[in-house]
């Protein structure tokens, strides 16, 4: 079973993001903390299961604390805000090193950690990702039970499609159904509380759809 766990929103302006978030949207602020040593997060619930979170820098100085955080910071720099990444929950982690390995793909593993829930309840978790342009994978130690139902679909732009359709079929254990818009090809593969969309681009991004259409897609910078 995957699961739309997460996505990663990184800005320089948190508080009119949160002021779009909650005001235009209606979504609400349920949780703070620190994702790496200078990395302050908000996070917001989404309504069919899974959360946004929006990271930002708080303290710069001890961003070169971690490699995670100046990655986070190049990516402000280069583009100053936008998607960072996406974060698909599985109950069978092993199943995902396997067919990552099977495919020579690179593996990168953060170790298993203990988190708080926003509830406050500790878990342990682990994690597990491959190219920057896919997913990280979280695997907890309490599986998340899915909200099936609500139309809600995280976006990979990619240009790599047919590479990135193959493996994910192949993880996630759906044939894709393909499809065609003007001159972008589509992809689409079942997750337990939302749709994975996957769409050709001449560059990799990540996205978020919801009844009231795309979020944050259009509040960048010009």
């Amino acid at each position: 079973m995957f699961l739309l766990d997460r996505l990663i929103y990184v800005t320089n302006r948190p508080d009119e993001i949160n002021q779009i978030i909650t005001q235009e949207r209606g979504y609400t602020c349920i949780a703070t903390g620190q994702s790496f040593p200078g990395i302050a997060t908000r996070l917001y619930p989404l309504a069919g299961g899974g959360f946004l979170e929006v990271a930002y820098i708080e303290d710069e100085s001890r961003v070169p604390e971690s490699e995670s955080g100046l990655a986070l910071q190049a990516f402000i720099q280069k583009h100053q805000e936008g998607y960072y990444s996406l974060v698909l929950e599985t109950d069978d982690m092993n199943h995902v090193e396997t067919i990552l390995q099977q495919e020579g793909y690179p593996i990168h593993f953060s170790g298993t950690q203990q988190i708080a829930l926003p509830s406050g309840e500790p878990m342990m978790m682990r994690m597990l990702g491959t190219h920057e342009h896919l997913p990280w994978f979280v695997q907890y130690e309490k599986t998340t039970v899915p909200r099936p139902g609500y139309p809600q679909a995280a976006i990979i732009r990619t240009a790599s499609l047919v590479a990135d359709v193959q493996l994910l079929e192949k993880l996630i254990g759906f044939s894709a159904t393909l499809g065609q818009y003007l001159d972008m090809h589509t992809a689409f593969l079942p997750l337990a509380n939302a749709s994975l969309r996957l769409e050709s681009a001449d560059a990799n991004s990540f996205s978020y759809f919801e009844p009231k259409g795309l979020l944050l897609d259009d509040t960048k910078y010009v």
